[in-house]
């Protein structure tokens, strides 16, 4: 994406936001598309709508959800993750396999919706 074009405060949050580490935009992720939501459908369909416009910082998303997924975390990271940023329940597993399973569904969803734009 080339960002040579629009005004500096704009490339300067797109410069944030690309350097944040993959857990901070699994926060980010999460915390704007997630957290508000009441089920998977609310959270497919904000993706969708962002996805029409530019799906750039979806793919970043993507990218770092897959990398916390594949490398261990500390004990608890996973869960908090679900539990505190993207405020949801998991009441089957409060565990981080539990949370595991919860983001990987995630990842499917933004997956889906980053093939479908």
């Amino acid at each position: 994406m080339d960002i040579s074009g629009l005004p500096e405060s704009l490339r300067g949050r797109i410069a944030e936001r690309m350097a944040l580490p993959p857990i901070g935009k699994v926060r980010a992720l999460l915390h704007g598309y997630v957290a508000d939501a009441g089920n998977f459908d609310e959270i497919r369909a904000e993706l969708r709508r962002t996805a029409r416009t530019n799906d750039f910082h979806l793919r970043q998303y993507l990218d770092a959800l897959d990398m916390i997924l594949a490398e261990p975390q500390p004990p608890g990271t996973l869960l908090r993750l679900v539990e505190g940023d993207a405020n949801w329940d998991i009441d089957d597993d409060q565990t981080d396999a539990g949370a595991a399973v919860f983001l990987r569904e995630v990842a499917t969803t933004l997956r889906s919706v980053i093939a479908e734009a």
